[in-house]
């Protein structure tokens, strides 16, 4: 392509400076209007094709830096090699001796270019992801609008439920501050009635008082004498009087309290929040459109798989363990489980009763692997005293047959043929040990390692959990990323992983006490099994595929068993 398309090529070798105004995709280059005149009368040149230069600006850089001539020998291609897939000139055809029976004429390539079935393949591809961003924003407008009425909602339902609240208050209280004034009517009432009897006989006593007053005065030693007598009497029964009231608790004290219910109480100290607010996502029922019905039903059959994967639980039993981190179905019906916190392997029948137990004495026991029918790897975790080590455990010997050092400390673990493929840290990363020779190595990750990752394996890709960010990553095996999934609400502190024969990823997760599926592109997620279902932190989970069975463990020893769907 010329250095300068704005200035005519021909005219510039002529050291003129013309503009251009066409431009020539046979000579891939730029013409002004009297040489492009002169272009389509030459013999050699009339049959090429011009375009004006105003619309040879407007494609993209790819396309105009696409030379049309060979780099190597400066000639225009004339030819195809369809075996090298690539266009060669006239000179390159020796350089392609052994591909002559696949050398065309370039021509018979392209001439047919923009009417071919892929280019309008492609065309439809275009149109038909221009049509799926404008359905899927306005499937994401609907859901705005769908988010702010629910929201709406949700705060007016806050405000009824505080109306009633408040009624049922005001009822209450009244109801209570009546109950007060009876206590009090009934507290003055009879406070009143000993105040009646108090004046009673103080004016008795008063008058009582005025007679002995009197008779002092005016009656004479012999009146005085036996008047006394009648008086004292009299007296004597306004004591007894004021005694019996003091008896009977007359001149007690009234006091009126209030105790609050314990309820009331509980509101104002426990309630902390007026409700819970909570945000998942629902699949939508869009679908892409895609280019090719191949594909089309391809993808349509993962996507079903997904939508319709149900779990049905044919098993539950306590494993009795005080830290359960790994577990797996054997090939022979039986299931097997990493006790960390014991240090041991147990094995146990088909239908959960215990079959027997491996003590792990030098080091625990975190993940767990099949490495052949009867052979399981198990990794060590973390732990200050032990070894850093991959144990090879015999089943039916039910000995530990071999040790495998590691320089890192082994997490989550698979078996990927005779290489054990694990999580490690000091540092973090992904590392394998040859079952065989020992030897150990390091995938170069594009991505971070979490201290309790764990790691799973199925057509050539690998799939890890992360607690740290809480993420599930599928990965090549030369550690570039395929796809990311996160989600710190509905799947927090993800812990085991596998994946069944559709590709579907099964994660437990102990945050968030549920297990998740994620859709084989890593575009999709959905609980599908929660604490309605027991799951009380559940960290170890097996994917069985010959037998469709998921085998999920808490950390605190209960498993369930699924049969898939």
């Amino acid at each position: 392509m010329a250095s300068n398309i704005s200035i005519c090529g021909i005219c510039d070798l002529r050291h003129l400076s013309n503009p251009s105004t066409h431009w020539c995709q046979d000579c891939d280059e730029a013409l002004c209007l009297d040489c492009r005149e002169h272009h389509t009368l030459l013999k050699a040149t009339r049959g090429h094709t011009t375009i004006p230069i105003n619309d040879y600006q407007k494609l993209p850089a790819f396309i105009t830096d696409i030379n049309q001539y060979c780099e190597i020998h400066n000639e225009k291609y004339q030819n195809y090699c369809q075996k090298h897939d690539c266009p060669i000139c006239c000179k390159c055809i020796q350089d392609h001796a052994k591909c002559t029976e696949n050398i065309v004429h370039i021509e018979t390539v392209i001439k047919h270019a923009k009417t071919s079935q892929i280019f309008q393949d492609l065309n439809q591809c275009v149109s038909d992801l221009q049509s799926n961003i404008t359905q899927m924003r306005t499937s994401r407008e609907h859901n705005l609008t769908k988010v702010a009425d629910q929201c709406k909602s949700a705060v007016k339902k806050i405000g009824e439920v505080r109306t009633k609240v408040n009624h049922h208050l005001d009822a209450v209280e009244k109801g209570l501050v009546i109950k007060l004034q009876d206590a009090e009517s009934e507290c003055s009432q009879q406070i009143k009635e000993v105040i009646k009897s108090l004046n009673e006989v103080e004016s008795e006593i008063s008058n009582l008082d005025n007679i002995l007053k009197g008779i002092k005065q005016h009656a004479s030693e012999l009146q005085v004498y036996l008047a006394t007598k009648e008086i004292e009497k009299q007296v004597s029964d306004k004591e007894k009087r004021l005694t019996s009231m003091m008896e009977n608790k007359r001149f007690d004290d009234f006091t009126v309290s209030l105790e609050t219910h314990t309820k009331i109480r509980d509101i104002l100290s426990d309630v902390k929040v007026f409700g819970t607010v909570s945000m998942e996502t629902v699949p939508t029922n869009k679908t892409f459109i895609n280019r090719k019905s191949r594909q089309a039903q391809i993808i349509t059959t993962v996507v079903k798989s997904f939508d319709d994967i149900t779990l049905k639980q044919v098993n539950k039993f306590d494993c009795d363990s005080k830290k359960l981190t790994g577990c797996s179905i054997l090939p022979d019906g039986r299931m097997a489980f990493t006790e960390y916190g014991e240090k041991r392997l147990s094995v146990r029948k088909a239908d959960g009763s215990p079959d027997f137990q491996i003590p792990l004495k030098e080091n625990t026991a975190f993940d767990i692997s099949l490495v052949k029918d009867s052979t399981v790897a198990v990794s060590c975790g973390f732990h200050s005293n032990d070894k850093s080590c991959i144990q090879i455990i015999d089943l039916n010997s039910r000995e530990i047959i071999k040790i495998l050092n590691s320089t890192n400390r082994p997490y989550g673990i698979v078996c990927v043929d005779e290489l054990l493929v694990f999580c490690g840290i000091d540092p973090t990363g992904i590392y394998g040990i040859d079952v065989k020779t020992k030897q150990q190595s390091e995938m170069n990750c594009t991505f971070k390692v979490g201290m309790w990752s764990y790691i799973t394996f199925f057509k050539n890709k690998f799939y890890m959990t992360n607690e740290d960010n809480h993420t599930v990553t599928s990965f090549d095996n030369k550690g570039n990323v395929i796809w990311a999934y996160k989600d710190d609400v509905n799947m927090n502190t993800p812990r085991g992983i596998s994946v069944d024969n559709s590709g579907n990823v099964f994660v437990a997760s102990q945050g968030s006490n549920n297990v998740t599926i994620i859709s084989p592109d890593g575009s999709r997620a959905k609980q599908i099994l929660d604490k309605k279902n027991e799951l009380y932190k559940p960290c170890a989970l097996h994917y069985d595929r010959p037998t469709n069975q998921l085998l999920v463990a808490n950390l605190q020893g209960t498993v369930h068993l699924f049969n898939a769907k």
